[in-house]
């Protein structure tokens, strides 16, 4: 809408100026002064223009046309208060006025501005009525009147809510926003304009929660923060990736990506040609593993102005060519700053092309299969207004949601404040997730390990993310959505992979810390227990859900020439010597795989153990539940 103001403005005018010389006004001194401001303003001359049409208007308190002309001058010199006042008075003292028919749009849309709903829907159905000829600004007015008819109904079902400023030592900056969290909420990124007070430029600072406290904000680090722009960036979920917006007066803003080591973040590396164009790229957001990148973009091929595209990274870590996300989100006009949520199906962006309160409003979709989003759902009032409402980033657990807001200071400035507020249902998704947070070290040596950390849905047999444990301090978090059945398998070169299993089926809130995981040398009298081997009860068959497992274990053999043992165990519960003959067979269901799979016969050995050597007490379920076992040991 904005390129088409400029025109608007001369057509506008054009049209007062052109009418028949027959003015509303009879007083001869205020036509004059009238006169001399057409003049004054064909000559773009605005002030002198402005001071003759304020004369005339004062000569004559009913001259129609010197309050059109006013409204005219000022729009050009973005007085937008007195263009509407002069507007409102044009139009109590001649309230139809079709030669002036696009004065009509222009203050509904200085009344959405203020969130005068009521009103602005009145002057635009006035609008219509008058049949515009120009059909370029037809769209525009649809939607403020789409909007109009939304907020209405939004403004009569509010929901409750009370954001609360962070507390110090954050928010020390006249302004920051773009707030992006790491999955367990201790490590809060935000870009913040012009720290130092000496330049209008763009850094980003980050703080960290210590004791339920957030320190004190620091900059992230002078291999990112530049003389340039750094701004809009996106941590993933485990805080080791980066991803953030680099603009330059030369290039324009493209994406840039550094990674965590320890405690340092790794030279910047533009993101590449793949995502980055001669066009503005921006706003990016990192899936919780760091592997999935949705960004705002002007490229080409989209369905309007900025539009919300998703890229990921292939097994060779190389970014694909990006998708744009269709029609469920983008619109004609502009849709950008996008959120993705850990649990990697719920998206939160703003939009100025889907109905809402005026100007850019909060929306969430939902990801119903691989490239299909539900239709964009506004997040309703008061979160959202009649002002720009730019990004938003929500808590792992959907209980806080972050955001920026504008707020006037004491000296009637406006400045950019960062607020937390309780999420309410409707913001909430039906997929929840937790994470797993930990260290990875050597069994024996208790050093840490650089180890791929790999979630596998077992029904799929898909490998739904991997992250990797920092090589300096062991340190790993991963994300696991709800309501599935998931094996995790960690492995690391040298060393006996670890097999655990991660029922969330009935799991809502149950993030862990402290998941530590020990690994194995792979030596002599190694053992592993293979968590992710399933059978029929009291039944040697294996489940389909097991193919994952058994062909890590395949790939294992197959790359380090070792034999070992596989033995089965059972619990307690049945006759001491069925137990033997179940496990026996069970060790030798898997020793058969093996066998199918191309492993050598001489190099396997398989026995059942029974109920002799249970890892826990059989008192419990959950203690037979894991007695009941296939184990693996290396024999040489």
């Amino acid at each position: 809408m904005k390129c088409l103001f400029p025109f608007l403005m001369c057509v506008c005018l054009q049209v007062a100026f052109a009418q028949s010389p027959s003015y509303s006004s009879k007083n001869k001194k205020a036509i004059a002064q009238y006169e001399l401001g057409k003049r004054f303003l064909a000559l773009r001359k605005f002030n002198e223009a402005i001071f003759c049409f304020e004369n005339a208007s004062e000569k004559d308190k009913h001259f129609v046309e010197a309050y059109i002309a006013l409204a005219g001058c000022y729009r050009i010199v973005r007085d937008d208060s007195k263009v509407k006042i002069y507007l409102l008075t044009a139009f109590s003292l001649k309230p139809n006025m079709p030669e002036n028919v696009y004065e009509y749009f222009f203050l509904a849309s200085l009344l959405m501005k203020e969130g005068d709903y009521k009103n602005a829907a009145m002057y635009l159905n006035q609008f219509f009525s008058y049949n515009p000829a120009d059909m370029r600004i037809i769209p525009s007015a649809k939607r403020m009147q789409a909007n109009c008819q939304f907020a209405q109904q939004a403004l009569k079902k509010p929901w409750q809510f009370s954001p609360e400023l962070l507390p110090a030592p954050l928010n020390r900056f006249r302004n920051q926003y773009f707030p992006s969290l790491t999955a367990d909420g201790q490590f809060l990124l935000f870009t913040v304009r012009n720290p130092t007070g000496m330049q209008e430029q763009e850094d980003l600072f980050f703080s960290e929660k210590m004791n339920k406290k957030w320190s004190e904000p620091q900059q992230i680090s002078v291999r990112i923060n530049t003389k340039e722009n750094e701004g809009a960036a996106s941590i993933s979920g485990d805080g080791k990736t980066l991803v953030y917006t680099y603009c330059t007066p030369k290039n324009g803003c493209d994406l840039y990506i550094t990674k965590k080591v320890g405690r340092e973040w790794t030279q910047p590396e533009s993101i590449g040609s793949q995502i980055n164009t001669h066009l503005w790229e921006s706003h990016p957001s990192l899936s919780a593993d760091g592997r999935t990148l949705y960004f705002a973009s002007e490229r080409m091929g989209g369905f309007g102005k900025e539009d919300i595209w998703k890229t990921e990274m292939d097994s060779s870590n190389y970014w694909s060519k990006p998708v744009n996300l269709g029609p469920s989100v983008n619109t004609a006009d502009s849709d950008y700053t996008p959120y993705i949520h850990p649990n990697s199906t719920s998206l939160y962006f703003s939009s100025r092309g889907w109905p809402g309160m005026g100007g850019a409003d909060l929306f969430k979709s939902e990801k119903m299969a691989d490239d299909v989003w539900s239709e964009a759902q506004n997040l309703g009032y008061p979160l959202n207004t009649y002002a720009d409402e730019l990004g938003i980033t929500v808590a792992t657990d959907f209980s806080v949601g972050y955001f920026s807001k504008d707020v006037a200071d004491n000296q009637g400035r406006y400045v950019s404040r960062l607020y937390a507020f309780q999420v309410p249902e409707n913001m909430k998704s039906f997929t929840k997730c937790v994470y797993l947070k930990g260290k990875i070290v050597d069994d024996s040596t208790g050093l840490p390990l650089k180890a791929k950390v790999e979630l596998v849905n077992l029904q799929s047999g898909k490998a739904e993310q991997h992250v990797y444990s920092d090589g300096t301090n062991g340190a790993y978090l991963l994300v696991v959505a709800s309501r599935k059945n998931y094996g995790l398998f960690v492995s690391a070169l040298g060393y006996m992979y670890q097999s655990l299993h991660i029922d969330t089926a009935e799991q809502t809130n149950a993030n862990k810390e402290g998941f530590d995981i020990r690994l194995k040398a792979i030596k002599r009298n190694a053992n592993a227990v293979l968590r992710n081997l399933f059978f029929e009860t009291g039944r040697y068959t294996l489940d389909s859900t097991s193919r994952t497992e058994l062909g890590k274990l395949a790939k294992l053999m197959k790359d380090n020439k070792m034999k070992i043992e596989i033995s089965g165990h059972t619990d307690n519960v049945g006759a001491t010597q069925e137990n033997k003959l179940l496990s026996e067979k069970r060790a030798e269901a898997v020793y058969l795989f093996l066998l199918k799979s191309g492993i050598e016969q001489e190099r396997m050995q398989f026995k059942g153990y029974g109920e002799t050597k249970p890892l826990e007490e059989n008192i419990t379920e959950s203690g037979r539940q894991s007695n009941r076992r296939i184990e693996i040991k290396i024999l040489n």
